[in-house]
């Protein structure tokens, strides 16, 4: 088979499965790792596909603009990568912890599976996710308010004066977009000295970013992607985003997806 007729197959596969492995280009084409990734690489210059951490899946639409009232506990189903990523993000909390968790689809999943035998507080600016905190007994919620967004969620001046006056021992932030060159991204200016203000009193940053939102920028930086102490991702995230960060040197956790 010739290398074109191989790449036009390969793009066919993923394109019907959803993603493909270097490992089973190796045994379908017969050939060598090094080979099957480099394929990957032209493939993936031309727009065809996404290189992801041990092989790659379907090319991505360019991201779209949130909706004014979007709510995370409106999503039709859940999605596996962010709630992988969310589990991991649990797993950084320990007893009497006060973490900030961010309003994002990811936020809402941890707070879903916050452990019921861990004693903690959580800061949030969410009235979603403050309901499903209310639930648990083990938890003190401090709700952040001010003038809340058609969405349940407050970043006002109000707000901002409030986490200032709290210290924060982990924050678990995530934005509308991360690239290495802009940085964390987000859409409304208004979210941004917010994001600011509870980074400038956390003792640790993690970003909590699912694949679909890194190598991207939005309108409006809120920080540098190495103002964060850890990023967790999926196993989605291109090989090119995981490479830059070792050369940078931030640390990062690569979170399974259940199947």
């Amino acid at each position: 088979m010739f290398m074109e007729e191989r790449q036009r197959d390969i793009v066919n596969r993923i394109n019907e499965t959803g993603r493909i492995m270097v490992s089973e280009i190796q045994a379908l084409y017969q050939i060598s790792a090094d080979c099957a990734r480099r394929d990957l690489r032209v493939l993936e210059s031309r727009g065809l596909l996404q290189r992801t951490h041990g092989g790659a899946i379907a090319a991505r639409p360019k991201g779209t603009y949130p909706d004014a009232t979007y709510n995370p506990k409106d999503l039709p189903e859940i999605k596996k990568n962010y709630l992988a990523v969310a589990k991991r993000a649990v797993e950084y909390i320990d007893e009497h912890d006060v973490i900030y968790i961010t309003t994002s689809s990811v936020g809402y999943y941890m707070a879903m599976n916050l452990p019921d035998n861990v004693n903690i507080t959580v800061l949030t600016n969410s009235v979603t996710i403050a309901e499903v905190l209310r639930k648990k007994e083990n938890i003190s919620v401090i709700l952040l308010g001010g003038e809340m967004s058609h969405r349940g969620n407050c970043h006002d001046f109000y707000t901002i004066q409030m986490v200032k006056n709290i210290r924060i021992d982990k924050s678990f932030l995530s934005h509308s977009a991360l690239s290495v060159e802009f940085g964390a991204s987000i859409h409304n200016s208004a979210g941004v000295e917010f994001g600011k203000a509870v980074m400038e009193n956390s003792s640790m940053n993690i970003g909590v970013y699912p694949s679909e939102k890194i190598g991207k920028s939005s309108i409006h930086s809120v920080c540098k992607i190495d103002d964060y102490d850890l990023l967790i991702t999926d196993k989605n995230v291109s090989e090119d985003f995981l490479s830059q960060m070792d050369e940078i040197g931030v640390n990062y956790i690569v979170a399974e997806v259940e199947v």
